[in-house]
């Protein structure tokens, strides 16, 4: 008996593979660039903090400096009662003394934040290379038939390294794909994506002229001091009118909207290759676009939301769950324009949303959208009986955020869980 249970949960050759497909390319990036927000929140206080710090102690020593040299002075000019002032020769030894003081000051710079920001924006960077080598990578080693005129040199040498066909194939694949990281330039790869690979840049919903100014950003901030040059003004028409000589810093506000540029581009290119790449799993695919625009709706991320939402628009569903996440995704778009005050595009969504059979929760969804309260409490109950709402998803799901600003309302539909 036990022999047959340990057995039974001793895992297979196959479990045991991790699985490597598009879904975990998309993982992998999600992790990385929410681990580099995570700790840009979390250091960035502190950074700063220090730096205010460094900057307050900076000028107690020189204000402690200039006390003591001014109380000096005085004493001096006490000295001599027919004398209103210090002389030529006195000043000057005043000043020696003064400049003796400033140079015992501490050698810190408050650069703490800048020096963060500025790996943080370095690791956010790379973060989107590596999501382009990977899916370069799982394109050539699912679709090897893509490569079969392409020449490949080895010599007898390195070929006796391979124990298989399969092993060598593998690092064919890889050689290609850092070549073509390192020979072709942020646009050309971007073509490459396009024109080689058939994946839509969506240059509609995605802004590539600021990535690429993001990209040209970090490319100085690597290879040329911070020091704006002639080569950014041209390849990035010049956005925020820098001169050449000129400084780029990396603040806070210039932080997340590049997080933000590199989350749509990502998310999108991410999705147009899973579509293509893995047809087999597009139901979890449809399932996270609808998981990117709830979690962009507690963000507050609204423009993210309504990007993403029109993405969505060209989705055909081809089964009842595929519907369902599309009719959510549609509902947490007309949230999205609710909270920016676009009643005129709220009102047209709306009329794309079908709620005649639709279950309670949608019903509810479509009530708060459209401003109308009087059937709420017993929607409500309704959607607690059949399990679709909970106190807390009512408390967690932005589209209860117009109701519960309502303080009567709110207490009276919170009852409607305690019964």
């Amino acid at each position: 008996m036990k022999e047959e249970n340990s057995k039974a949960i001793t895992p297979t050759e196959e479990e045991k593979e991790k699985v490597y497909n598009v879904e975990s390319i998309y993982d992998k990036y999600f992790e990385n660039i929410n681990s580099v927000k995570l700790y840009f929140n979390k250091f960035g206080n502190l950074a700063s903090g220090e730096d205010e710090s460094i900057k307050e102690k900076s000028k107690e020593f020189f204000d402690q400096a200039l006390a003591e040299i001014t109380e000096e002075m005085e004493r001096v000019k006490k000295k001599d009662q027919e004398q209103d002032t210090i002389t030529r020769k006195e000043a000057e030894i005043f000043f020696k003394k003064f400049a003796r003081k400033l140079r015992k000051q501490p050698k810190i710079s408050p650069r703490n934040y800048e020096i963060l920001s500025r790996s943080s924006f370095l690791m956010l960077n790379n973060y989107f290379e590596y999501l382009i080598a990977d899916l370069l990578s799982y394109y050539y080693n699912k679709f090897k038939d893509s490569l079969n005129e392409k020449e490949f040199k080895f010599t007898l040498k390195e070929l006796n390294e391979y124990d298989t066909i399969e092993e060598a194939t593998k690092d064919l694949i890889i050689k290609e794909v850092e070549s073509l990281i390192i020979n072709k330039s942020f646009n050309e790869l971007l073509e490459h994506f396009e024109f080689k690979l058939s994946i839509s840049l969506e240059k509609d919903l995605i802004k590539w002229d600021e990535i690429i100014e993001i990209r040209e950003r970090r490319h100085l901030i690597i290879h040329n001091s911070s020091i704006v040059n002639r080569k950014y003004i041209s390849r990035t028409k010049n956005p925020y009118d820098y001169q050449i000589g000129d400084i780029v810093h990396i603040d806070k506000d210039y932080f997340y909207k590049s997080w933000l540029h590199f989350k749509l581009a990502g998310q999108l290119l991410i999705f147009n290759c899973w579509g293509n790449w893995d047809k087999s799993n597009i139901d979890e695919a449809i399932f996270q676009i609808l998981i990117q625009t709830f979690e962009d709706l507690n963000s507050k991320n609204y423009d993210l939301v309504c990007k993403t939402c029109k993405y969505s628009e060209q989705i055909e569903p081809r089964n009842e769950e595929q519907e369902d996440h599309i009719l959510r995704i549609k509902v947490n778009n007309a949230i999205s324009l609710k909270k920016q005050n676009k009643d005129t595009e709220v009102k047209k969504v709306l009329k794309k949303i079908k709620v005649g059979t639709a279950t309670p929760i949608f019903k509810i969804a479509h009530n708060i959208l459209s401003d109308k309260y009087d059937d709420l409490e017993e929607l409500i109950a309704q959607a607690i009986v059949v399990d679709e709402l909970s106190l807390e998803s009512y408390l967690e799901w932005p589209i209860f955020d117009f109701v519960r600003e309502i303080d009567e309302m709110d207490k009276v539909l919170i009852k409607a869980f305690e019964k």
